[in-house]
């Protein structure tokens, strides 16, 4: 008699962080629904019901309605990169990771800085924090390469790309860590918190470049709570120092409200609390999560979405009203921002991330096929809850062999032995050629690549 091992029931791969992609598209989209909301159908007094609705149910009662329910989305993502990008930076190295970062965001910011200044050219008045946006070559280049957010005064062409100077910021403290990072996490988390306490505490000592300087830095806790989440669910460091260093990152964070570096209202701590208690419940809910396209697709346009959402609005928004009711307006407004994120995602974006790859690849072989980006693995487990074995160079176990459907054969038991007598189980290290097999390591991947990172909310107003 022959029978056949029973196999558990298929579960489709994932080949991403599914929370993660759920969190930046989210972030994405409320960022782009306050930023309609606020600078525009509240601060002009336009006549919107179902806003004031939509403010009643969120804005309002989280005590953010000074720049709506988006600023959750700023923390959130800031959470995001400290806890994906670490473990990038780590496997390739500084000048990898440089060339890498380098490419992802400035391609997509030359084209966002380049159409806005096409805009000014044409006197079709981009959105604007209030500061100067004078247009020559040199104003395009500090936007371009965010300098111009630690330079006094500002000229600010792209409002929302402050948070970016946040990120690039993150990047180089993170590259000067890296050789601390790779022996001992906890001292080099040390070494970056602090960075932070001593920029924030002389922030008013060296002229006012390196006050807006100062103000940046106060953003880097969000990102260190996010690294320290990594390093502790990885095990890099215990428990206890993870919960010691998130308190400290916490401090300083609502350390710079108090001393009121570059905050404009009294939400940031409670929109950071949210998003770090958002991020926590998004990780431990992983396994349960299942990978959706709606999500994948929303989230590998996140960054475009950012860049592009205020500068298409508005400019759309100043040439439909009064001619068109503002809901009216809405339909012909969202489906063009959208549109013109497609673009920017598929003939800026995407080959930026393709170059990218191609350019701080360390070896010949080709990318992997299963997902466009690379970042940190979440170990599986197999149907019976034990560790799944890693894959080898060719894709599937150490042993490259492959996982078969073994036949058990259940030999007759001789007349009078033992009923306890069990024939000893057959010790194949691979397949029969009679018979097929399948591979669960074909496809054992990274889990979710994210590496389009950064890509962020945003508030409207620069910080000062």
């Amino acid at each position: 008699m022959v029978a056949l091992v029973e196999q558990p029931p298929a579960v489709p791969e994932k080949t991403r962080i599914v929370f993660i992609d759920i969190g930046r598209g989210l972030g994405a989209l409320l960022v782009f629904y306050s930023h309609i909301a606020h600078p525009w159908v509240i601060a002009k007094g336009e006549n919107a019901p179902y806003i004031t609705f939509i403010e009643a149910l969120t804005s309002n009662p989280m005590h953010m309605s000074g720049q709506g329910i988006g600023q959750i989305a700023v923390p959130f993502f800031f959470l995001v990169s400290g806890f994906v990008v670490t473990p990038i930076a780590l496997r390739q190295g500084q000048a990898r990771f440089a060339l890498n970062r380098f490419v992802r965001v400035y391609a997509p910011m030359l084209f966002v800085v380049l159409l806005t200044a096409l805009l000014l050219v044409a006197d079709l008045h981009p959105p604007s924090t209030g500061q100067s946006q004078e247009l020559t070559p040199l104003t395009v280049l500090t936007n371009t390469t965010l300098v111009n957010y630690l330079i006094y005064p500002q000229i600010v062409l792209v409002p929302v790309a402050w948070t970016m100077i946040v990120e690039i910021i993150f990047y180089l403290l993170l590259m000067a860590v890296l050789p601390l990072l790779r022996r001992w996490v906890w001292l080099a988390i040390a070494a970056e918190l602090a960075f932070i306490f001593t920029v924030m505490m002389t922030r008013s000592q060296f002229g006012p470049s390196y006050s807006l300087f100062g103000v940046n830095v106060s953003y880097l806790p969000v990102m260190i709570i996010g690294q320290v989440i990594w390093a502790t669910t990885s095990k890099k460091i215990p428990l206890w120092t993870g919960a010691l260093y998130g308190a400290v990152a916490w401090s300083l964070y609502v350390l710079a409200d108090i001393i009121d570096v570059g905050r404009i209202d009294n939400a940031y701590n409670l929109s950071m609390a949210f998003a770090v208690l958002c991020f926590l419940m998004g990780l431990f809910a992983e396994p349960k999560l299942k990978q959706r396209k709606f999500w994948t697709v929303v989230s590998e346009r996140s960054y475009s979405i950012y860049l592009l959402h205020m500068l298409v609005s508005f400019v759309l928004l100043q040439l439909l009203r009064p001619l068109l009711p503002l809901p009216w307006a809405l339909l012909i407004v969202i489906p063009a921002v959208f549109g013109v994120v497609e673009v920017s995602y598929r003939f800026v974006e995407r080959p930026s991330h393709t170059l990218a790859r191609k350019l701080s690849h360390r070896s010949k072989a080709a990318p992997n096929p299963v997902s466009s980006e690379t970042t940190v693995e979440i170990p599986r487990v197999d149907g019976r809850g034990y560790p799944a074995p890693r894959p080898g160079p060719g894709g599937r176990g150490h042993d490259e062999q492959p996982t078969a459907i073994i036949p058990a054969v259940v030999a007759p038991r001789p007349p009078g032995a033992d009923p306890r007598f069990r024939p000893p189980a057959p010790r194949w290290r691979s397949a029969p050629p009679d018979l097929p097999y399948h591979s669960d390591q074909e496809n054992h991947g990274q889990r979710g690549d994210h590496d389009d990172l950064p890509s962020h909310g945003s508030s409207f107003r620069t910080p000062r």
